[in-house]
């Protein structure tokens, strides 16, 4: 179960404040070759038909840069999945080229008594119900039990939330920061500004990029740049050996990784068993087992698993013949910090493979950035278009409804050649994905579980996309060694096992609710009196999608849960024909989950947002007609219920 979800000219920049840094595209400048057997190149501003094939480059040479001025601005970043880290590195490069003297700063290495006085940017997504992402809690706990009132004394300061209108929290941790450092003496540059990823949190990014440029060079005392800057770009190195995979010795030279991923302790797990779980039907429902391999490495019921996926073998090939690249080149890429955007040196292979996410959406100013690598003027014309404010609804349907990727877009724009070095600039890291652990540790405390639904769909045209980490999870064989990491969570059962217990989940949402039924079934086996407890459990049909079904008869009849209650949605044996969800059944036995809930019940919900809306919206109405509450009331009731860790969510968007 997945828990989630320019270049442009100068002229344009100034008049819309647009991502101009994303979309400087560079050329490599060749050097000397030294004595290692290495070839050094230089990267500059991009000609469109610059290429890189098996190490020979053709393109011009220039120099120039100028030292940063002014104070230090540091643009902080609480990320969970990355895009808050990109969307700061995007501003840290834009402000370099107007000479701002910015730093990037992961949130998790914040210096309290650095934000007094000073200049600070802080982009910050919510994670789960509300809490901060796991880079930011100490920050997080900071802001709410060490503040004085005078932590932000003069810093002058900018908040971009990252968030999602389906989840009840809204932009939670965003508003807190912005009004905690109002209220600790710091100075607002610009509004709020509240992304929203169920819609286009780029989107919503670049319009508040629009404001933030003018008030930061107001406050800053700066004129708008000139022309002149956008011509430099952020300089990288390139070192790339020609001669077959084998790794290149550096002599005294590192490169350190600026990406928060890179800082992730990863655990290697091995395969131990991939099976299918659908019992018909076209979608497919993988059970993943993995064997943890380190032995001090543990885990609780109800965490999470984040995977490293690998982008699928056949598309890199497509793309690399594509792009007339030479995938066994190793080559190391270095910004002017003196660090790479990913692990280096590495082949363009396992940079491919690994850590660029070549199956995303292509961004708009990357169709910009590819529009000036197009040969053909028509297909120039088009790509500009859609990355247009009058193609927005193009874009959209062209893009996101038909779910295009980067190989996608050049097949259908065949004179469009970009070069190696836009690609690695442009194309966004490839993020881990979590799920929610579908074991016990209690049962296997050596083996983590993992349930995901294969995303996949199909055009008429017969172009697929596959999801880039569920696919790669259909794809593990037995004994196969993936990348991941643990982390824990709040959806614990309670500490005593004789509290009852009402588990409601739909579709993968069953995932940490088995763990849960496993840990239950494990105590009743140590002969520990269990509550009664509850499961509500909702597919589409009994014979294509009911996940561990075996299982759970087994716990019913053993007495582990008390009550099952199923709802299938496109079943022809439900009773009138219609459609029944998980939330119907809730409601049609509300006085069963209500006495439990008297009983000191404990509630699980897990699933999209929106079945834990309508779940939440049925426990509502029920308290609303059953005890007579008010419509607050009731609302409040559930609240104080998650206060008091009796009412748990883990959910994620559709």
């Amino acid at each position: 179960m997945s828990i989630y979800y320019k270049q442009f000219s100068s002229a344009a920049f100034l008049a819309g404040g647009s991502l101009a840094m994303a979309m400087i595209l560079y050329v490599f400048r060749k050097k000397n070759k030294p004595a290692s057997g290495l070839v050094t190149f230089t990267l500059d501003k991009a000609k469109p038909r610059t290429k890189v094939i098996k190490g020979v480059v053709d393109a011009p040479s220039r120099t120039g840069s100028s030292e940063l001025a002014g104070p230090v601005i540091r643009v902080y970043f609480g990320s969970q999945t990355g895009t808050a880290e990109e969307f700061a590195k995007i501003i840290v490069k834009e402000g370099r080229k107007q000479r701002m003297n910015m730093k990037l700063v992961d949130l998790e290495k914040f210096e309290s008594s650095l934000f007094p006085g000073s200049f600070g940017i802080f982009l910050v997504s919510t994670y789960g119900e509300g809490e901060p992402t796991d880079n930011a809690k100490q920050f997080y706990h900071w802001l709410l039990d060490r503040c004085d009132g005078k932590s932000f004394s003069g810093t002058q300061y900018a908040v971009f939330g990252l968030g999602n209108t389906q989840y009840e929290h809204y932009n939670a941790f965003g508003k807190l920061l912005d009004s905690t450092i109002t209220r600790e003496g710091g100075k607002r540059m610009v509004k709020l500004g509240l992304g929203d990823d169920d819609k286009n949190i780029r989107e919503d990014f670049e319009d508040w990029l629009k404001q933030l440029w003018p008030a930061l060079s107001e406050h800053l005392g700066l004129e708008q740049s000139s022309e002149a800057w956008m011509d430099e770009g952020v300089q990288y190195k390139m070192q790339v050996q020609s001669h077959g995979y084998k790794k290149p010795v550096i002599n005294g030279c590192t490169f350190q990784s600026s990406n928060a991923l890179d800082a992730v302790h990863v655990e290697l797990l091995k395969v131990r068993e991939n099976r299918e779980l659908h019992k018909a039907g076209e979608r497919s429902c993988r059970h993943v087992e993995f064997d943890i391999l380190a032995p001090d490495v543990t885990y609780e019921t109800g965490d999470h698993l984040a995977i490293f996926p690998e982008n699928d073998a056949s598309m890199v090939k497509a793309l690399a013949a594509r792009l007339q690249l030479d995938l066994s080149l190793y080559i190391t890429v270095k910004d002017s910090d003196g660090t790479s955007p990913f692990p280096c040196p590495c082949t363009v292979e396992e940079a491919f493979v690994r850590y660029l996410d070549i199956n995303s959406h292509p961004r708009k100013s990357f169709l910009v950035a590819l529009a000036e690598f197009a040969r053909d003027e028509g297909e120039k014309k088009r790509l500009l278009n859609l990355a247009s404010k009058e193609g927005q609804d193009s874009y959209h349907q062209y893009v996101v409804q038909e779910t295009r990727n980067l190989l996608d877009v050049l097949n259908d724009y065949p004179s469009v050649q970009p070069t190696l070095e836009c690609l690695v600039e442009l194309i966004p890291r490839l993020q881990s994905r979590y799920y929610s652990i579908s074991s016990s540790n209690l049962v296997h405390p050596n083996c983590v579980h993992v349930t995901a639904v294969v995303v996949e769909k199909r055009y008429q045209n017969g172009r697929s996309f596959r999801g880039v980490c569920t696919s790669y999870l259909s794809r593990l064989k037995q004994g196969d060694a993936v990348r991941a990491h643990l982390r824990k969570t709040n959806f614990k059962l309670p500490k005593e096992v004789s509290t009852p217990v009402v588990f409601i989940g739909a579709g993968t949402g069953i995932a940490p609710l088995r763990g849960m039924c496993q840990e239950l079934d494990h105590w009743r086996d140590q002969q520990l009196p269990l509550g009664g407890n509850l499961l509500f459990f909702g597919c589409r049909r009994p014979s294509e999608d009911f996940l561990y079904e075996e299982e759970i008869e087994k716990w019913l009849g053993a007495g582990t849960l008390s009550r099952v209650h199923t709802a299938f949605s496109r079943s022809n044996d439900t009773l009138g024909g219609g459609k029944i969800y998980v939330q119907q059944r809730v409601d049609e036995n509300a006085i069963q989950l209500l006495s439990l809930l008297d009983a000191g019940a404990c509630i699980y919900v897990c699933g999209s947002t929106a079945m834990a809306r309508d779940v939440k919206r049925a426990i509502c109405q029920s308290l609303i007609f059953l005890r007579r509450m008010k419509g607050n009331a009731a609302e409040a009731y559930l609240e104080d219920l998650a206060r008091e860790g009796r009412y748990h969510q883990d959910v994620w968007t559709t």
